[in-house]
């Protein structure tokens, strides 16, 4: 049994490593060759500085020691050459050598950079897909994700995510390195040259169960670091509360008990990589000695070439210990970017079609036996027969959880009906006119959605090309003028996050001012009128009924002196329309 779990993780940590080299491949295209070829342009240029370096040691020496290869033959040769003309050869290598460092060092540089901008290109690619599908996603979907995932997703992971990109890159890099580097051994020294690659082989099969728990570890961390972004954002949200029953030690002790599970996964990550770097260096310790010693002992390599294998065996050593520590790396970071692609797998991937034109100002809207149950929940609306004339202040009323917002997220578009059909102006209200309509309309939520900014950009958010007319006409029909022009700095002002230096009522008239700043042919004002006290609210209905190019109105409210300018009075039980009537209140406050 242990064994079929271990061969399942190595399965994992494969398909996971080649999906996403072939993401990056996919992205990387014609940049990703050029880089690939400055790679082994700038390995290549080392190797030949290195073997520049036998001729050059053959003339210091003056041919000393043995033969046995063609190497050791062009050694022998040029150590028998007259003074002067070792000297010429000599001056002309070493020239030649220095233009190679010139030249190897002008490739690394532009290496480099295309490398990093692979790697950075490759990340903003994640951030921006991940974010079209956010955006592109049907609110049912968005409404069962956690946002402390989306958020953690869209900060910390994308970062790791970078970072993976780094490490595989440089293994590329330390690999090709590598190669290029033992060719150049296995030309000098061919059967010293197979013995180090048997030992490097060796190593890295040995490195192979690390990987798998790397990633396990990574995988681990990952979700550790995620309820850490949740508490956090608890924390913060319920900060407040919290602090005024002297309960925040509470969020402060579970955070620390997940923070120190992730230390531990963090410690136990180090020790696995200190341990493989014990490992290499062992391994590369052995390999020299017993290059140097089968070099004199037994094959009687020439001085010259036992030195500059013994050099590219130390340099070898370098790559390796490189391409090992990227590849723990890489394996412990893979986890962050499967998560990116698991949620962007998780949304749609379509582009929402978009209707011709949308329906006139005053559409009549209409439910036909509509009904929408919530995803695992009994919960919903049903059997929804309901005609809303063009214009018309309608109000819904009803007890928590009798259908009134799921009423308000079908009519507005958020969600499409289970059964039934909806049109606008007779149109049946399909995808393409659903998101059409969704550009038209204006929706003020029950809970107030303001940025941590100034009110000027709060309301511009619905409506960047309105003007200043429109923004104070706006905030004269919410009743919040005289709020924003009693500020010291007006439209200026900035109100904190999610609106915290506002009270409840002022939050809610910015919102309700934001909504009308579109000019919609349909408001629905979902309870986002409940924190004002009645005289206010009487002010600001009757304003919203007298504007001058009358939306239809949809108010959800409990109070029924919320219903004063309502033509029509809906009430819903249990997701049922159990009443529509007539206001007989509205004719007689309206005097």
């Amino acid at each position: 049994m242990t064994g079929f779990v271990r061969r399942l993780s190595a399965v994992g940590l494969a398909r996971a490593a080649r999906g996403f080299l072939l993401d990056f491949c996919d992205f990387a295209r014609g940049d990703g060759i050029k880089a690939a070829g400055l790679v082994v342009l700038g390995t290549m240029l080392e190797g030949v500085g290195l073997v520049l370096l036998v001729p050059v040691l053959a003339l210091v020496t003056e041919g000393q020691g043995g033969h046995g290869s063609m190497a050791g033959w062009g050694v022998l040769a040029l150590g028998t050459l007259p003074a002067a003309s070792r000297m010429a050869a000599l001056s002309l290598l070493l020239a030649g050598f220095v233009v190679l460092v010139l030249l190897r060092a002008l490739v690394l540089w532009h290496r480099d950079v295309m490398l990093a901008r692979l790697r950075i290109g490759f990340v903003e690619r994640q951030r921006t897909r991940l974010v079209g599908r956010l955006v592109g996603a049907s609110w049912m979907q968005l409404s069962r994700i956690r946002h402390a995932r989306i958020n953690h997703l869209l900060s910390s992971d994308i970062i790791l995510a970078g970072a993976c990109v780094h490490f595989m890159l440089e293994g590329a890099v330390s690999l090709g390195m590598l190669t290029m580097q033992w060719l150049l051994a296995f030309l000098l020294a061919p059967a010293l040259a197979a013995g180090i690659g048997t030992l490097v082989i060796a190593a890295g099969l040995l490195l192979i169960p690390q990987l798998k728990k790397s990633r396990a570890l990574g995988q681990e961390m990952a979700e550790i670091n995620l309820r850490l972004a949740t508490s956090g954002g608890q924390f913060l949200d319920g900060l407040k509360l919290a602090m005024s029953q002297n309960l925040q030690h509470r969020f402060a002790a579970e955070f620390n008990e997940v923070l120190g599970k992730l230390m531990l996964r963090q410690l136990s990550f180090v020790r696995q990589q200190s341990r493989s770097q014990l490992v290499f260096a062992t391994v590369s310790s052995l390999a020299g000695v017993v290059a140097i010693y089968i070099g004199i002992g037994i094959l009687d390599t020439p001085p010259p070439i036992l030195i500059v294998f013994v050099l590219l065996l130390a340099r070898i050593s370098g790559p390796a210990a490189l391409l090992q520590q990227g590849a723990q790396q890489f394996a412990n970071l893979l986890p962050s970017y499967e998560k990116i692609r698991a949620l962007a797998g998780e949304l749609r991937s379509e582009p929402a079609p978009l209707a011709a034109d949308t329906p006139p100002l005053h559409a009549t809207i209409e439910f036909s036996n509509v009904s929408y149950r919530h995803p695992d929940s009994p919960k919903g609306v049903f059997d929804l027969n309901l005609a809303i004339k063009g214009g018309s202040f309608v109000g819904i009323t009803g007890a928590s959880g009798a259908g009134k917002t799921t009423f308000a997220d079908l009519l507005v578009g958020l969600i499409a009906p289970g059964e039934g059909t909806i049109t606008l102006g007779g149109r049946p209200l399909t995808e393409a006119l659903r998101n059409t309509w969704r550009s038209a309309v204006a929706y003020a939520p029950q809970e107030p959605f303001l940025f941590h900014d100034s009110i000027r950009n709060n309301l511009l958010w619905i409506n960047e090309a309105a003007g200043e007319d429109d923004i104070w006409a706006a905030l004269r029909a919410a009743g919040a003028d005289r709020l924003v022009s009693g500020l010291d700095r007006g439209l200026e002002t900035i109100i904190g996050e999610k609106g915290a230096l506002l009270a409840g009522g002022e939050r809610q008239r910015l919102i309700l001012a934001r909504a009308l700043l579109r000019k919609p042919p349909l408001l629905v004002l979902d309870e986002t009128t409940s924190a004002i006290d009645i005289p206010g609210e009487h002010a600001v209905l009757k304003a919203l009924a007298a504007l001058p190019w009358r939306p239809t109105i949809v108010l959800v409210a409990h109070r029924r002196e919320s219903m004063a300018f309502c033509d029509l009075i809906v009430e819903f039980a249990e997701g049922r329309i159990v009443a529509a009537r007539r206001s007989d209140l509205c004719a007689s406050q309206a005097e």
